[in-house]
């Protein structure tokens, strides 16, 4: 097999392409960044050693295909117990703390749903019954503060509501629904100590942290034979003016660009910036945890608590700005509920304020969509596009690997 693979993009995607394009047997494989090293946001801030992240990057438990191949290129991972909770808003005032269940737990006075009649956030909210629509609709306008006609729908599941755990409902009667009506499967769910579900009890995290991950990941491409190429600004202009016939083009970078490339209007993206703050913590209780704030109320969207380098931090991820005093009083009032009430919060390590792409437009999802269809009369298969949708790093190597075979049949064929 001769055709050679170009990959645009050096984060965690674009590396894993390049060992998955190895993997299938392609030979001339180049990666390109423009950054002077490799990894992209998968890179945290280091800081006398140990790594300041802004969120957690969790793998999945053994068996999951991400893990599966960094596995095979050397890099040991550590399971643990997917701690997670959330907090949400209960009636009179009173907040309901959640073990076990990253989503929304809310009260409702009724269960019946209404079809989803349109592709936008909003058309998504109100298919819920109208407590629930309106707990949720407050919530998106505090974290988004955009108009909700105007965001995908998709963006339920990078916001954590996704799916609702209807706290008045009977478990068994809803767990019984929910086997017979995809709607309410879709919609609604229930904490896995209530259902028994053993997926998503176990995580695990590269052995070391991401920054030696991703330094192992760059030795295995090099072993493999992979060229990388940084610091490299690849404009998508030339990008497809050196395509030629035979070649494989894999776009694992910010696809938005391609518009302008292609003679197509580029739709307009939301994202939102959002403020991290991270502190060293004597703990109460067992780390790793992650925690949602579905209050609306307060700074403070999320919570992650780690362990690095032997000591354990805690990033608060915000919605704006906030004072040190209200910060550690609201980080208190949250944690409060999972062993949190007698903790120390130490000294502030760090402040970051920077983009969240994971809440599409309508308008930007539907023009992917446009984009995509353009890419595949022109190019059919030799350009992959494979994950710009998905919101997590295991369904875009999945659709990369998939688009990325689909083209090593092609050139097999050509050969034959």
């Amino acid at each position: 097999m001769t055709r050679k693979v170009r990959i645009i993009g050096g984060g965690l995607t674009g590396m894993l392409a390049g060992l998955e394009a190895h993997r299938l047997g392609f030979q001339d494989i180049e990666l390109h960044d423009p950054a002077d090293r490799l990894g992209g946001t998968a890179l945290p801030r280091m800081d006398h050693g140990r790594e300041l992240r802004d969120r957690c990057q969790y793998f999945g438990p053994a068996g999951d295909p991400v893990r599966s191949l960094m596995a095979s290129h050397g890099i040991a991972f550590e399971d643990f117990e997917n701690r997670i909770g959330s907090v949400s808003p209960a009636p009179g005032g009173d907040l309901t703390y959640s073990r076990g269940f990253a989503g929304p737990a809310l009260y409702t006075r009724e269960l019946d749903l209404a079809p989803i009649r349109g592709d936008s956030l909003a058309d998504r909210l109100r298919a819920y019954p109208a407590d629930i629509q309106g707990h949720l609709t407050r919530y998106c306008r505090w974290y988004l503060g955009a108009w909700l006609d105007e965001v995908h729908a998709s963006s339920a599941q990078a916001m954590g509501i996704g799916k609702v755990f209807p706290t008045s409902a009977d478990p068994a009667d809803l767990a019984a629904t929910r086997r017979s009506l995809p709607l309410f499967n879709d919609l609604y769910d229930l904490p896995a100590a209530l259902t028994g579900r053993l997926d998503g009890l176990t995580a695990s995290l590269p052995e070391g942290g991401m920054t030696s991950a991703v330094l192992k990941l760059q030795q295995a491409l090099i072993r493999s034979g992979v060229k990388i190429k940084t610091p490299s600004l690849v404009s998508p202009d030339s990008a497809l003016a050196e395509h030629g016939p035979d070649d494989i083009l894999i776009w694992a970078a910010n696809p938005m660009p391609l518009f302008k490339a292609l003679d197509l209007v580029t739709p307009r993206a939301s994202s939102k910036t959002l403020t991290t703050y991270v502190f060293r913590l004597d703990p109460a209780g067992a780390a790793p945890f992650q925690l949602h704030n579905f209050t609306a109320t307060g700074a403070v969207s999320q919570i992650s608590v780690y362990e690095t380098r032997g000591q354990i931090l805690l990033s608060a991820e915000c919605v704006e700005e906030v004072g040190d005093v209200d910060l550690r009083r609201e980080i208190h009032r949250l944690m409060a509920g999972f062993g949190g009430a007698g903790m120390t919060i130490q000294e502030q390590l760090a402040v970051t304020m920077a983009p969240r792409w994971g809440c599409p437009s309508v308008e930007a999802v539907r023009g992917i969509a446009q984009l995509r269809a353009v890419i595949s009369r022109r190019y059919g298969s030799s350009l992959v596009t494979g994950g710009w949708e998905a919101g997590d790093l295991t369904s875009r190597f999945t659709a990369i690997g998939t688009e990325l075979a689909t083209a090593r049949q092609g050139a097999v064929a050509a050969a034959a």
